[in-house]
């Protein structure tokens, strides 16, 4: 890999990158090592002791690493914990709070707590030794959060102002990613609820039109949004929740005023009624 240094076959990829620029992978490139989704990220994020020198470039061992080349060298490795190729879990989501934004810090550190690869108390030690300015992001981490785009969606719910409640249970229709309204519910898709999905676990295309059909019979509403929409029409999608929750509260407040009663009138009663409502002039 680099002059000195040698690797096994199957040695992970990014980890051979990593070595061969001089160091080791962080931040978002070393968080799927520890089995974690995170948002994909273009450049490769790896840690260097801050006496570094003759760095590589990650495709050439004979090769200088310039500027330009997908590259984030964070100059901070203390060679404390991980191992070899790696920093430790904790190093690396205290890199994603240095480096990232808002949505994937959180997304990384709620799924870190979902996945119960760290606890309250080591997230705590993280935001001590992170930058002041993003301590106050602690409250949003949430170990409720399956993925980073329900991490992201919620995010942008509070924004906006969107009460919710997340995995909710309805009856005989499973659970669902968020609840915005008295009986709508929200589902971020990833690319497993795709019909032509042919990753591990099987499609949930069958199950989720399934489980929406049940909602639907009950008189409830189910919005489904895949990645690719919420990334690039938001605006769309939360118009869509807001009508649908105004329409969803409407309903739930005239069945209160009018609630749906069972008549002991035959069926016959029911029909001379109706014609003669017909013939009124209003």
């Amino acid at each position: 890999m680099r002059h000195g240094w040698y690797s096994v076959p199957d040695a992970p990829g990014p980890a051979i990158l990593a070595v061969r620029v001089g160091g080791r992978l962080t931040s978002v490139s070393a968080l799927p090592s520890y089995g974690l989704r995170v948002p994909k990220s273009d450049l490769l994020h790896v840690a260097v002791p801050a006496t570094a020198c003759r760095l590589r470039s990650p495709h050439d061992k004979h090769t200088r690493l310039t500027f330009g080349t997908p590259v984030r060298v964070h100059w901070n490795d203390e060679r404390q914990g991980g191992g070899i190729w790696r920093v430790s879990i904790d190093d690396a989501l205290l890199a994603v709070l240095v480096e990232h934004s808002r949505e994937v810090a959180v997304a990384c550190l709620s799924a870190a707590l979902h996945h119960r690869l760290v606890t309250h108390a080591r997230l705590d030690a993280i935001f001590a030794r992170a930058p002041a300015k993003v301590r106050r992001w602690r409250c949003l981490v949430s170990a409720l959060d399956e993925s980073h785009g329900e991490t992201f969606v919620r995010l942008w719910l509070i924004d906006a102002g969107v009460h919710f409640e997340q995995q909710m249970t309805v009856r005989g229709a499973g659970r669902f990613d968020f609840r915005v309204g008295p009986n709508t519910y929200l589902e971020v898709d990833g690319a497993q609820h795709d019909p032509s999905w042919t990753g591990e676990g099987g499609s949930s295309w069958t199950g989720d039109l399934d489980r929406a059909l049940t909602v639907v019979t009950d008189s409830g509403t189910v919005i489904h949004a895949g990645y690719r929409l919420l990334h690039t029409e938001w605006d769309r999608v939360l118009a869509a929740i807001r009508v649908a929750v105004a329409n969803d509260v409407a309903l739930v407040a005239y069945r209160r005023r009018h609630p749906l009663r069972a008549s002991a009138l035959p069926a016959d009663a029911h029909r001379k009624r109706r014609r003669s409502r017909a013939k009124r002039p209003w």
